[in-house]
């Protein structure tokens, strides 16, 4: 894990933060080894309130976006007023996600459209937003959030959302390529199924994929944000263009 203090001075923006699992979880995780954070979530509420929770626990700096990330307007405002406030952000993750399951079948092309807009080419351009100043000052971390689906074919149910994250794996081994020269490193973590509440008030559900997974447990959001967290620390300084599997071994079952 970092070392104490690691990212202090560090400015994080992830996004889909003012969530209950992955973003929110993340935002903790980096502010406790010195980052300032920037929650960028498109409820405006929920971000607020993430913002000034972590404020109340953590002597860092930090700034409540609320944003579409698939508003590309509204998205290129934002960032203008995060470099005012913030400055150039070092640590990007990009967490928000939208999934619309359904078969080929039945799909809406229209909801294509929208979760390949935010899963991603909103992603893309928040990569390509930041990382011409970390070419500048010669440092820059990037984790993309993934997913298992990506490997999977999204089981029949989730294709666009299965399709937006393998091109993001292959958008992380892109940008670590043209990355790497400048000390910019670039990764993903594909989880499974991660413990909220929505999984949890579909437990009954759930529960065979718990059964099915190695080690008989869903994720818990700590172990995504723990493993964002080394991934932008000094502690995986030759780790870039990977995407690390956090599923419990749930996709190596047939």
């Amino acid at each position: 894990m970092p070392a104490e203090s690691e990212f202090g001075g560090r400015v994080a923006l992830v996004t889909g933060a003012a969530g209950a699992a992955i973003g929110s979880t993340t935002c903790r995780a980096l502010a406790s080894f010195g980052a300032g954070i920037v929650v960028l979530d498109n409820h405006e509420r929920r971000t607020n309130e993430t913002a000034e929770a972590l404020r109340e626990a953590f002597d860092v700096p930090v700034m409540a976006a609320a944003a579409d990330i698939g508003d590309r307007e509204r998205m290129a405002e934002t960032m203008d007023e995060v470099y005012d406030e913030m400055g150039s952000v070092d640590i990007l993750v990009n967490s928000a996600a939208i999934n619309v399951q359904g078969s080929i079948f039945d799909f809406d092309p229209e909801d294509w459209d929208n979760v390949i807009a935010v899963d991603l080419t909103a992603c893309w351009w928040l990569i390509w937003r930041t990382i011409g100043a970390m070419r500048d000052r010669q440092w820059g971390r990037i984790v993309n959030v993934s997913s298992v689906a990506a490997y999977l074919g999204g089981n029949g149910r989730e294709g666009p959302y299965a399709a937006a994250k393998a091109g993001l794996n292959e958008v992380t081994r892109g940008a670590a390529i043209e990355g790497g020269p400048h000390n910019i490193r670039v990764n993903a973590v594909a989880p499974g199924l991660v413990r909220s509440k929505w999984v949890d008030a579909q437990a009954e559900y759930y529960e065979s994929f718990r059964a099915e997974t190695p080690l008989r447990r869903h994720a818990e959001p700590e172990d995504v944000a723990n493993t964002i967290a080394f991934l932008c620390s000094d502690e995986s300084a030759h780790i870039t263009g990977q995407v690390i599997n956090i599923s419990g071994g749930w996709y190596l079952t047939p």
